[in-house]
């Protein structure tokens, strides 16, 4: 049986943990971070400059002039948002298949993480006025350690995954813990720490199935896992053709806000589209 660590070592010896990626995290959460202390770590690396650039200057982000620098960059749209770019690039490398034949489908999930990102900003703006930047990376790295589990230990993953959606077992992680030893949300947040991204975020990943503790609302969990209902439910990147129910608590705030989160959804196709650039190609 394996263990969080063992796979993610064997993992990141094919897909190293992106070390610009990293030190932006730790600027991101420094209270003395300078425009210039970002820009010299994310110039080492010029084509991950070009595309920070393509993409703040995206319709996502509805700039009215052009961005034509990091430190410009950093101005408009804000050192959280521009670590949260940083993440997407370097999970859409994990993403990825190292080897281009893996029965999981790995562009499902880029799909279904990319949707819950975006849904869960939305929630955190929309309906409890907040920023979303920690959910929002929360989201796009929830469900890494589904892609670990694929890449090192791939037959034991299909199993745990056919033990899922059989319905042999009632959840995912259920599964992984009993075929692999370990499951995707332990991986996910030894990953998460090892990147050094902030402790909600790390908890968030860890805790995103946990449906039998009361989270407070908002919290970055609670957040998560309304999104990936929500997404689940209108299967934008259908990875498994099933969906977990919501805990009781969320299901009762759910519908207390019904009406505002049906007008929410409704926005939700134009917010991809605008998030088209950001997501495109894993």
């Amino acid at each position: 049986m394996a263990s969080a660590k063992r796979l993610i070592s064997k993992f990141t010896e094919v897909k190293p943990l992106p070390a610009v990626a990293i030190r932006v995290t730790q600027l991101a959460n420094s209270e003395s971070t300078t425009i210039q202390d970002f820009e010299e770590i994310i110039k080492l690396d010029p084509v991950l400059v070009m595309r920070l650039l393509r993409l703040v200057n995206s319709p996502f982000f509805g700039l009215t002039s052009k961005v034509e620098s990091i430190s410009k960059a950093v101005v408009f749209v804000g050192l959280q948002q521009l670590r949260n770019l940083v993440a997407v690039e370097a999970a859409r490398d994990f993403f990825s298949e190292a080897n281009g034949q893996s029965e999981f489908p790995r562009k499902n999930l880029w799909v279904n993480s990319a949707t819950v990102a975006v849904l869960a900003q939305l929630i955190s703006r929309r309906i409890f006025g907040k920023k979303g930047d920690d959910v929002f990376l929360a989201a796009i790295l929830h469900d890494i350690g589904l892609v670990v589990e694929d890449q090192v230990v791939p037959d034991e993953f299909h199993s745990s995954c056919s033990d899922y959606v059989s319905g042999e077992k009632p959840l995912l992680f259920v599964a992984e813990d009993e075929k692999i030893g370990t499951n995707h949300t332990k991986i996910g947040e030894l990953m998460a720490s090892d990147w050094k991204l902030p402790e909600d975020v790390i908890q968030a990943i860890r805790f995103h199935h946990d449906h039998d503790t009361s989270y407070p609302v908002p919290s970055v969990i609670s957040i998560l896992q309304l999104a990936e209902f929500m997404t689940c439910k209108l299967k934008y990147g259908v990875v498994f053709d099933k969906i977990d129910p919501l805990p009781s608590y969320l299901q009762q705030h759910l519908k207390a806000k019904m009406a505002e989160y049906k007008v929410l959804l409704k926005s939700l196709p134009e917010e991809m589209k605008k998030a088209e650039e950001l997501f495109k190609g894993a």
